[in-house]
């Protein structure tokens, strides 16, 4: 079977239902399924899916696809992973030419899965004796260590790479995933040396990256792995794959900054925690987060640094829609230190009586800033808002916080729109009215694109869309915002098209002929204009005897 025969199986056999089921609540409605979406935080079921046709599709956040799409947007993976995985569950056998050889990612996270074994065999061998005491000082027990799967990098400069050359690994591939260094003068040697390795994983568990720490006096005291193909700092956080199912039990995620603080927290039993990678929080992160719970609390430093953090983040997680608690720990602790210090009795307590996110971020605002400021500073977190009604629901609570009217803040926000806008569609309406032809009549379409439609589509996108239709590609080759598009129309627009084919049609088909006369009484215009500058008489006056007899 060649690629398009093995997508069109996979779609026959499996029931994009059953897969939809295994990560979201599905609840019947006639003949569709209503939930909502797992690609953006609501309350109400914007999220559509049609067994009949073998799609979803969201109206808030425009998310569409068929099985496939979905099954790889919600794992995060690749087209071809996805591929991989679903015909594997449906039964049927890829071509070994084509599906055989490993992806330079595949050969990525084989590397890293070589590398997080070394490392651990290093932590239980003799000279992993001193991050085995580092790990024993913290209270981090074997348990948690081998539950994180955490290592020890040898104090040696080729440990790693002469392991990876005795595997028959090439190193080449070990410098492109950064785990190998080649300098200046073209000597490799090991990124990681003498440190405690931290594996960080993406959410199906596989090592994608690693934190570090000295064991000596080393700087950095942290280094961490550079992002490559298969890790991207602003997408994963540590931790997060051991802790979804306690998320989830919990109801509620606490994030916290650091590798240990993550560890800590989860020996004194506080198993839903994990940890942002980098200085702040982003949406992306925020998007994995509220696949388990819509609840985050953060638990951040004590010091002006945790606050400012603090801010930044429960400024992230309420412009998507989410419920944010901060807690705050004394001055100069953090997770680690505050639990040796105090015990877990008292970190519940501050967890039980976390601020509010909102009143928290106007409390550090009104603190921090002039009147003026605050001001600015409600313009910019209002524009990180998409949703009209979220804008609403924020908009009295902040007046309230800042002390002041609704209309004292609304008259301040000059920037702020007063009214929904709707995301609208990159194809004009002249534009969907061509496409909708070649969704639902292909062969009118093909006699238009005969006529040369395409060039009198506004824009590049729906010339893109239309060569896509004219083919018969798959809507897996399809871009985000065709696919949005075309799924729907295709569930929404077909009994319309239908009824009024004719008339579409016919519409079309005039407006063609116009928009033809337009652009070449543009063009003699054009060329009349050269010939004048010329000075060629004999061409001016063939040029309006033709605009003379075409447009008169």
């Amino acid at each position: 079977m060649d690629l398009e025969e093995i997508i069109s199986e996979i779609k026959d056999r499996l029931n994009i239902v059953d897969i939809v089921s295994r990560y979201v609540e599905l609840r019947q409605v006639g003949s569709r399924f209503v939930a909502p979406c797992p690609f953006h935080q609501e309350t109400k079921p914007s999220f559509n899916v049609n067994p009949e046709k073998g799609f979803f599709y969201c109206f808030g956040c425009q998310a569409a696809g068929d099985v496939i799409h979905f099954y790889q947007r919600i794992n995060g993976l690749e087209f071809k992973e996805a591929l991989e995985d679903l015909a594997k569950e449906a039964g049927i056998s890829l071509d070994k030419k084509e599906f055989g050889k490993p992806s330079v990612k595949k050969i990525f996270l084989y590397l890293h899965k070589l590398a997080v074994d070394f490392f651990k065999k290093n932590l239980s061998s003799d000279s992993g004796k001193k991050a085995r005491d580092y790990l024993k000082r913290r209270n981090i027990s074997a348990l948690i260590s081998s539950n994180f799967e955490l290592g020890y990098s040898l104090n040696s400069w080729h440990s790693l790479e002469e392991f990876f050359r005795k595997k028959g690994i090439t190193i080449e591939d070990a410098i492109k995933c950064g785990l190998i260094i080649r300098n200046e003068k073209g000597h490799c040697y090991d990124r990681f040396r003498d440190r405690l390795m931290f594996p960080i994983l993406d959410y199906q568990g596989r090592v994608v990256a690693f934190g570090a720490r000295a064991l000596g006096d080393e700087e950095p005291k942290y280094l961490n792995s550079s992002e490559s193909l298969i890790y991207k700092k602003s997408e994963h956080l540590y931790g997060l794959y051991q802790a979804k199912q306690h998320i989830v039990k919990e109801k509620s995620v606490l994030l916290t900054e650091g590798y240990i603080d993550v560890l800590s927290l989860v020996e004194a039993g506080f198993k839903n925690s994990c940890a942002i990678l980098g200085t702040s929080l982003t949406k992306e992160q925020i998007f994995r987060l509220s696949q388990l719970t819509s609840k985050i609390i953060l638990l951040l430093d004590g010091d002006a640094a945790g606050q400012k953090a603090a801010l930044r983040s429960a400024e992230m997680i309420l412009s998507q829609g989410l419920d944010c608690q901060v807690a705050i720990l004394p001055n100069g602790e953090d997770a680690d230190s505050f639990l040796k210090k105090f015990g877990s009795k008292d970190l519940t307590y501050i967890l039980k009586n976390a601020e509010e996110g909102l009143a928290y971020c106007l409390k550090m605002v009104r603190k921090n800033k002039s009147p003026k400021e605050q001001i600015l500073w409600v313009e910019n977190f209002l524009d990180k808002i998409s949703d009209f009604k979220l804008k609403s629901f924020y908009l009295p609570k902040i007046a309230y916080g800042l002390g002041l009217s609704e209309s004292e803040l609304r008259q301040g926000l000059k920037n702020v729109s007063q009214t929904q806008t709707i995301r609208d569609s990159v194809f004009s309406n002249w534009d969907k009215d061509v496409l909708c032809i070649a969704i639902f009549s292909p062969q009118d379409a093909k006699i238009l694109d005969q006529e040369g439609i395409k060039h009198f589509l506004h824009t590049r996108q729906a010339q893109e869309l239309w060569d896509k239709l004219i083919r018969e590609e798959d809507v897996n080759f399809f871009t985000e915002e065709e696919r949005s598009f075309f799924i729907q129309v295709k569930l929404y627009k077909e009994k319309q098209f239908q009824i009024n084919r004719e008339s579409i049609l016919q519409e079309v088909k005039q407006r063609l002929e116009t928009k033809k006369k337009c652009l070449n009484r543009q063009n003699l215009l054009l060329a009349l204009k050269k010939a004048q500058n010329r000075g060629d008489q004999q061409e001016v006056k063939r040029i309006l005897s033709l605009l003379q007899k075409k447009f008169n």
